[in-house]
């Protein structure tokens, strides 16, 4: 009857010109739009943020994050977070760190194994058991233990698929092997994997099983040097999600042997067991995933450990048009849609429709090269400081470094260009990252200090003679194109000597000028990185994929950028490193941040957002940075509004 006369009451609205009060449909199902697909279900093989809509709400792991902080984490699997101060984390004689977890209790997986009369296991939904059909689960057939963890580790390390699972290698073995085909040709003394002969696979394994081990029904992490993003990657819904051991191996997939792994190495997307079977302990178990249609139909799952989710199913369609997806939404017909960013005011101005902001955990940034490639290099003009262009180490010179960042408008880069969603990026890391300092300095645009700067390099003839350069820029990234042509703009008029050229290029030709040669072709270039997870160190965290010799961002940045941080920065991230203490850790990590400053390392413009599009009685999002915009759909509920 309330429903009737809501529907009355809008009617009434809409004849007086008012605007409707939509009532919200299919009221237990999100229905979600995207231009992603899914590669797979298995936790251990997929690698992009697209799959973890499926792992992420599927599986469980020891951890999860606390809400929105990506550094602060709650027990899932585990019934504590480990730490130093309550004795879970116990660093050892010669430097290595031991993680103990305890496990919560009582976890049941979407599928049980029943034990029939004739002794056989079958597996059943958890979900519509009797009692008596409970009691007769077979232990530990979809009970999860410490043993499933374990084994989940072991399984996703020694079939080494995604660089996820190759991240866990590298906590496991600190850092020292990046995949498990490296640590096996290590112990085994050979040049590569395919000389590893059986017995040096059964060390491999052997070694891997002492690192990994479960003790009075807890698993022990035991490291040999300090990881301390060990406890971030516990809560990435990836590599690190448990698979129930014995199902996985019902299903023909590696059955815990140290003999058998290489078998189950690589596999192909099809052969892999896992590839489209779940049985995961997460608030939804997959309902029915229409790979034809792409479409993955997700069921609450309610035996969760925690209280059963609101919703009652998911429904994740790929629609690869945007007039489509949009035509859905404003009928109410779909709940969330990928929306193009050329799209999102539009959608904000709609009647029924929410747009959220959403901070990443990745800045937008111009970074610059030296020295770069000498030879056929156009980027560069004549090579030489003779007003046609710029000699190799341009930016080898600190002074033309400040003023570049002095040259740069960032509150036009801010109000115009970002239309006021986000902030001034201060460094490598971003707000919520170990390090950052809402205070810390950052450059700000002053005409007098280019200047003086400009003066300065090469011994003031940069300034008597000019320069003329181009900088590059991946096509269809229209912010870039503006944010280089303020840059632009700004120089002309400083200086009309100072000729600044932007070209847009494709990922494949943008990447040929700045990847995998000894030194780049591309003088300064537009691009945003991202860590992979939320420690600022390690090999993957923020801080080294700027700031380390060896990092991302020294691989495209030349010799010159190396030498600085190898002399400079390197010996302040070993420091950190090493510390298992954040409070020890955080003042360093600041430190590193206001180096860059100093050093005028990259011009660094503003921290990256994207947007949620959504029906506005789509309630209870909550946006983690790290995990890149994944849905956790656990929280969400539809609300009439």
């Amino acid at each position: 009857m309330m429903k009737r006369l809501s529907a009355l009451s809008g009617l009434a609205l809409l004849a007086m010109g008012g605007t409707v009060v939509a009532e919200v449909k299919n009221p237990d199902t999100l229905i979600f739009l995207a231009t992603f697909d899914i590669t797979s279900l298995d936790p251990a093989y997929i690698g992009n943020t697209a799959s973890t809509y499926a792992s992420y709400n599927v599986y469980s792991r020891l951890l999860d994050y606390d809400g929105s902080n990506i550094s602060e984490f709650v027990p899932a699997l585990a019934s504590k977070v480990p730490s130093v101060a309550n004795g879970l984390i116990v660093e050892l004689d010669g430097g290595g760190v031991q993680y103990t977890f305890p496990m919560r209790e009582g976890v049941n997986a979407h599928k049980v194994g029943i034990k029939g009369d004739d002794g056989t296991i079958t597996w059943h939904l958890f979900d519509g058991l009797s009692d008596a059909d409970k009691a007769s689960i077979e232990p530990g057939y979809g009970q999860i233990t410490a043993d499933d963890v374990r084994y989940s580790f072991m399984r996703a390390i020694l079939q080494g698929e995604s660089w996820m699972a190759n991240a866990v290698t590298e906590m496991i073995t600190s850092g020292k092997y990046s995949n498990i085909e490296k640590w096996a040709a290590g112990l085994a003394g050979v040049d590569g994997f395919d000389d590893v002969d059986a017995a040096g696979l059964v060390a491999v394994h052997d070694a891997l099983a002492k690192k990994v081990r479960v003790e009075d029904g807890k698993l022990i992490l035991t490291l040999e040097t300090s990881f301390p993003a060990t406890l971030g990657i516990m809560a990435l819904p990836f590599a690190t999600s448990v698979v129930d051991m014995e199902w996985t191996i019902a299903q023909g997939d590696w059955p815990d042997t140290a003999a058998t792994w290489q078998d189950f190495h690589k596999p192909e997307l099809s052969g892999d067991p896992l590839f489209a079977e779940e049985n995961g302990t997460g608030p939804f178990m997959v309902e029915d995933w229409d790979r034809a249609e792409k479409k993955l139909t997700l069921k609450r799952f309610e035996g969760f450990f925690r209280e059963p989710a609101p919703l009652e199913r998911v429904v994740l369609r790929t629609v690869p048009e945007w007039t489509n997806r949009r035509l859905q939404l404003l009928a109410g017909d779909a709940d969330v849609v990928t929306t193009p960013p050329a799209f999102v005011e539009e959608m904000r101005a709609s009647d029924g429709i929410s747009v959220t902001n959403l901070e990443q955990v990745y800045g937008r940034s111009l970074f610059f090269a030296w020295p770069v490639a000498a030879e056929d290099n156009e980027a560069i003009g004549s090579g030489q400081l003779d007003g046609k262009g710029i000699p190799p180490n341009f930016f080898g010179d600190l002074d033309v470094r400040k003023a570049f960042n002095y040259t740069q408008n960032y509150e036009v880069l801010l109000e115009q260009i970002q239309l006021g969603r986000t902030v001034q990026l201060r460094g490598p890391t971003v707000n919520g990252i170990m390090g950052y300092r809402p205070d810390s300095p950052v450059y700000s645009f002053d005409a007098e200090k280019a200047t003086e700067h400009f003066k300065a390099a090469f011994d003031g003839k940069l300034w008597d003679v000019g320069f003329e350069m181009t900088a590059y820029f991946q096509e269809g990234t229209d912010e870039a194109a503006g944010a280089l042509a303020v840059l632009q703009q700004n120089l002309a008029r400083l200086n009309p000597k100072f000729r600044l050229k932007t070209q847009s290029l494709t990922s494949a030709a943008l990447r040929e000028k700045t990847r995998g040669l000894p030194n780049p072709q591309s003088p300064m270039t537009y691009m945003g990185w991202g860590p992979d997870y939320s420690d600022p160190g390690g090999p993957l965290g923020a801080a080294s994929y700027y700031l380390a010799s060896t990092g991302l961002v020294a691989g495209f940045s030349g010799d010159g950028y190396r030498a600085l941080l190898e002399e400079n920065f390197d010996p302040l991230l070993e420091e950190a490193w090493a510390m298992n203490d954040p409070e020890s850790r955080e003042p360093i990590y600041a430190k590193l941040q206001e180096m860059t400053y100093d050093y005028a390392t990259t011009q660094f413009m503003w921290e990256a957002v994207t947007s949620n599009v959504t029906r506005d009685w789509v309630q209870g999002y909550v946006h983690n940075k790290i995990l890149y915009g994944a849905w956790n759909f656990y929280n969400i509920s539809k609300v009439e509004q």
